[in-house]
This record gives C-alpha cells, structure tokens and sequence, in this order.
C-alpha cells in the first residue's frame, strides 16, 4: 500500500508525505474534504480566487476544531485558521463570514499577526483585515 508509484493515487496520500504535526495535518486534511483542488490551507486563504463559499465551509469546520478539538493544540490550531478564514473573506471579498464583534475579530487577527510561529504570508494576511476592519465604516462589511 506504500508503494511510491501508487502513493499519488491513494485518496490520502499527502497524509503520508506530511511532515507537519498532527493538528497541522488535520488542518490539511479539512481543507482538502472541503476543497479537493485545494494545494494547501495557505495557499487557499491567501488566494482571492478561493470562493466565499469554500471560505465558509472552512470557517465552519474550523470552528468545530476550535471548540470540539481533541488536543490543546488541535484546538489553538483551529482557532487561529478559524480566524485567518474570517481574515480571507475580509480581505479578498469584502465580506465577513462571522458574527464576531469588531473587537473580538480585531483582537484574533491581532494575536495571528504577532505570533513569529504563523507563516508571514499568513500574518500578512490577519494584519490587512485588521487594518481594513479598522477603517471600515461601521457595518460596511456585509455578513
């Protein structure tokens, strides 16, 4: 079965050729059931091709990892690609996807942008909703 002629051809096989941890790879594995063309979770929240829709359903399913996670860090890991999906839609569609109070959203993206272990592109990202949630016209972003 690990064959690496056939790995290519198993449903799962980035699963075999992760090196990330196992939240990490629970993360790759929720943005591939929701987006099976997906390349990755970054890669689909930096681009503004990833449509609204797909952003919620990972937002949905982040927000169970979040709050149901089986780990501490199952649950970290969630809460902040929970927040990154917010960031996506805010910043790609002008849109929020969540219910969240500008503060509570400002404080999320906050946290992501200041934590050195989150990819830059993925701060970078957090850091541009904020700035955008900041100038916002209050209610301007439609949910």
């Amino acid at each position: 079965m690990n064959d690496p002629e056939k790995t290519s051809a198993l449903p799962l096989h980035w699963i075999l050729q992760s090196d990330h941890s196992p939240s990490h790879t629970l993360i790759n594995w929720l943005v591939q059931e929701i987006d099976p063309k997906a390349t990755s979770p970054i890669d689909s929240l930096i681009s503004s091709d990833t449509p609204i829709a797909t952003l919620i359903g990972y937002k949905n399913a982040f927000k169970h990892l979040r709050l149901e996670g089986e780990t501490l860090d199952d649950q970290s890991l969630g809460a902040i690609y929970y927040g990154l999906t917010i960031a996506s839609s805010i910043v790609h569609h002008h849109r929020r996807i969540s219910r969240q109070s500008n503060r509570a959203l400002e404080e999320a993206f906050r946290k992501i942008w200041s934590d050195e272990t989150i990819d830059l592109r993925l701060r970078d990202l957090a850091w541009r909703a904020f700035v955008l949630l900041r100038t916002a016209i209050k209610d301007s972003l439609p949910y």
